[in-house]
């Protein structure tokens, strides 16, 4: 009786460890992403101050710098928006996972259901009901 709560356990840690790789990585991308956008900006402030006051060859240097940061944010965003595809995959693998084991444990307690009359017929039509349909809904409005 304790293996579908073992393995009900291990996909809920798998989960949360899911979950907080992907909030580490966002969080490192985000700052990266923030110090390009930063380095664009402050580098786009001094060609605009330098077009002003320098000749050709230091603007020239300038706008090659502000567009290498430039270059870098698009990069990162890039790696951002492929590893938030790749994370909804993984949490999509997760929760088919879940609801199999779900099932499996549903399925398995059946047999000690036969001898519980109405009730437990009641109560594994609930429980049944609730693990084939209940949360597919409920997914795409939690983004």
């Amino acid at each position: 009786m304790l293996g579908p709560l073992n393995g009900m356990l291990s996909l809920a840690s798998g989960h949360v460890s899911l979950v907080s790789r992907h909030f580490k990585r966002r969080i490192y991308l985000k700052i990266l992403l923030a110090l390009c956008v930063i380095g664009a900006v402050v580098f786009g402030c001094v060609l605009a101050s330098v077009l002003l006051a320098e000749a050709i060859g230091l603007v020239t240097t300038l706008a090659v710098m502000a567009g290498v940061f430039l270059l870098a944010a698009l990069i990162v965003l890039i790696v951002m928006a492929v590893e938030q595809k790749r994370h909804e995959a993984r949490e999509r693998a997760q929760r088919e996972a879940e609801k199999r084991l779900a099932k499996i444990a549903l399925v398995s307690a059946l047999p000690a259901l036969k001898g519980g009359g109405l009730l437990a017929a009641g109560a594994a039509a609930i429980a049944l009901m609730i693990v084939l349909g209940g949360r597919s809904g409920d997914d795409e409005d939690s983004d």
